[in-house]
Protein backbone atom coordinates (compact mmCIF):
# COMPACT_ATOMS: atom_id res chain seq x y z
CA UNK A 1 0.00 0.00 0.00
CA UNK A 2 1.68 3.17 -1.05
CA UNK A 3 0.54 5.11 1.95
CA UNK A 4 2.61 3.51 4.22
CA UNK A 5 5.51 3.81 2.07
CA UNK A 6 4.98 7.43 1.50
CA UNK A 7 4.37 7.91 5.98
CA UNK A 8 7.73 5.77 5.70
CA UNK A 9 9.45 7.97 3.73
CA UNK A 10 8.44 11.12 5.68
CA UNK A 11 9.25 9.78 8.35
CA UNK A 12 13.29 8.91 7.51
CA UNK A 13 13.27 12.59 5.50
CA UNK A 14 12.34 14.13 9.07
CA UNK A 15 14.42 11.74 11.08
CA UNK A 16 17.61 12.47 8.78
CA UNK A 17 17.02 16.27 9.26
CA UNK A 18 17.35 15.80 12.78
CA UNK A 19 20.69 14.10 12.14
CA UNK A 20 21.54 16.65 9.80
CA UNK A 21 20.92 19.31 12.83
CA UNK A 22 22.45 17.17 15.21
CA UNK A 23 25.73 16.14 13.09
CA UNK A 24 26.05 20.11 11.90
CA UNK A 25 25.74 21.00 16.32
CA UNK A 26 28.39 18.11 16.49
CA UNK A 27 30.66 20.35 14.25
CA UNK A 28 30.38 23.25 16.03
CA UNK A 29 30.82 21.91 19.22
CA UNK A 30 34.00 20.33 18.16
CA UNK A 31 35.19 23.74 16.47
CA UNK A 32 34.48 25.53 19.68
CA UNK A 33 36.55 22.78 21.69
CA UNK A 34 39.84 23.37 19.48
CA UNK A 35 39.37 26.83 19.74
CA UNK A 36 39.26 26.95 23.55
CA UNK A 37 42.09 24.39 23.56
CA UNK A 38 44.27 26.58 21.31
CA UNK A 39 43.51 29.21 23.27
CA UNK A 40 44.27 27.56 26.34
CA UNK A 41 47.65 25.97 25.27
CA UNK A 42 48.56 29.79 23.62
CA UNK A 43 47.78 31.52 27.51
CA UNK A 44 50.20 28.51 29.40
CA UNK A 45 53.10 28.77 26.57
CA UNK A 46 52.63 32.82 27.10
CA UNK A 47 52.18 32.47 30.83
CA UNK A 48 55.53 29.90 31.09
CA UNK A 49 57.51 32.37 28.72
CA UNK A 50 57.02 35.45 30.98
CA UNK A 51 57.62 33.30 34.05
CA UNK A 52 60.91 32.51 32.10
CA UNK A 53 61.50 36.33 31.43
CA UNK A 54 60.86 36.88 35.02
CA UNK A 55 63.41 35.24 36.47
CA UNK A 56 66.44 37.41 38.67
CA UNK A 57 69.16 38.10 36.37
CA UNK A 58 72.40 38.61 37.81
CA UNK A 59 73.54 41.59 40.38
CA UNK A 60 72.80 42.48 43.52
CA UNK A 61 68.71 43.27 44.65
CA UNK A 62 66.99 43.98 47.31
CA UNK A 63 65.15 41.40 49.45
CA UNK A 64 61.75 43.22 49.28
CA UNK A 65 62.31 42.95 45.31
CA UNK A 66 63.64 39.27 45.22
CA UNK A 67 60.23 38.67 47.16
CA UNK A 68 57.98 41.11 45.08
CA UNK A 69 59.47 39.49 41.76
CA UNK A 70 59.13 35.58 43.20
CA UNK A 71 55.64 36.27 44.00
CA UNK A 72 54.97 37.94 40.47
CA UNK A 73 56.80 34.38 39.70
CA UNK A 74 54.77 32.46 41.51
CA UNK A 75 51.26 33.82 40.42
CA UNK A 76 52.42 33.29 36.92
CA UNK A 77 53.28 29.93 37.62
CA UNK A 78 50.17 29.03 38.78
CA UNK A 79 48.01 30.89 35.46
CA UNK A 80 50.23 28.91 33.56
CA UNK A 81 49.64 25.68 35.32
CA UNK A 82 45.77 26.41 35.38
CA UNK A 83 45.43 26.77 31.44
CA UNK A 84 47.91 23.78 31.26
CA UNK A 85 45.05 21.75 32.57
CA UNK A 86 42.43 23.85 31.04
CA UNK A 87 44.36 22.78 27.88
CA UNK A 88 44.36 19.37 28.69
CA UNK A 89 40.23 19.48 29.67
CA UNK A 90 39.77 21.24 26.21
CA UNK A 91 41.47 18.22 24.65
CA UNK A 92 39.62 15.16 26.05
CA UNK A 93 36.30 17.72 25.11
CA UNK A 94 38.21 17.94 21.56
CA UNK A 95 38.33 14.04 21.57
CA UNK A 96 34.47 13.69 23.14
CA UNK A 97 33.70 15.85 20.41
CA UNK A 98 34.94 13.75 17.48
CA UNK A 99 33.28 10.79 19.21
CA UNK A 100 29.63 12.42 19.06
CA UNK A 101 30.42 14.00 15.64
CA UNK A 102 31.43 10.60 14.56
CA UNK A 103 27.86 9.18 15.78
CA UNK A 104 26.28 11.78 14.23
CA UNK A 105 27.65 11.11 11.07
CA UNK A 106 27.07 7.27 10.74
CA UNK A 107 23.03 7.96 11.99
CA UNK A 108 22.64 10.54 9.63
CA UNK A 109 24.74 8.46 6.49
CA UNK A 110 21.97 5.37 8.11
CA UNK A 111 19.00 7.28 7.60
CA UNK A 112 20.12 8.51 4.37
CA UNK A 113 20.27 5.30 2.92
CA UNK A 114 17.06 4.35 4.65
CA UNK A 115 15.82 7.66 3.05
CA UNK A 116 16.98 6.12 -0.46
CA UNK A 117 15.34 2.23 0.38
CA UNK A 118 12.06 3.61 1.18
CA UNK A 119 11.99 6.13 -1.60
CA UNK A 120 12.03 2.64 -3.93
CA UNK A 121 9.85 0.84 -1.80
CA UNK A 122 7.20 4.05 -2.62
CA UNK A 123 8.08 3.92 -6.25
CA UNK A 124 8.00 0.15 -6.60
CA UNK A 125 4.33 -0.07 -4.90
CA UNK A 126 3.39 2.67 -7.12
CA UNK A 127 4.51 0.85 -9.88
CA UNK A 128 2.69 -2.53 -8.36
CA UNK A 129 -0.56 -0.28 -8.33
CA UNK A 130 -0.25 1.24 -11.98
CA UNK A 131 0.56 -2.09 -13.10
CA UNK A 132 -2.89 -3.98 -11.49
CA UNK A 133 -4.97 -0.50 -13.30
CA UNK A 134 -3.92 -1.94 -16.30
CA UNK A 135 -4.46 -5.54 -15.34
CA UNK A 136 -7.94 -6.38 -18.00
CA UNK A 137 -10.22 -8.02 -15.51
CA UNK A 138 -11.11 -11.14 -15.62
CA UNK A 139 -14.47 -12.39 -16.37
CA UNK A 140 -16.46 -15.38 -15.36
CA UNK A 141 -17.14 -17.65 -18.49
CA UNK A 142 -20.85 -18.33 -18.01
CA UNK A 143 -22.05 -21.33 -20.00
CA UNK A 144 -25.24 -22.24 -20.61
CA UNK A 145 -26.49 -25.34 -18.86
CA UNK A 146 -27.43 -28.44 -20.79
CA UNK A 147 -30.58 -29.96 -20.07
Amino acid sequence: MPVREARRLALLRHQRLIAEVARKQALRTLAEARDAEARHHALAARSRALVDAAAPGAGATTGAALAARAGFTAGLARIADNARDAARDAQRQSAWQIENLAQAEARARRLTEREAEARAALAAAKERREAARDVPLARKLQSTPHT
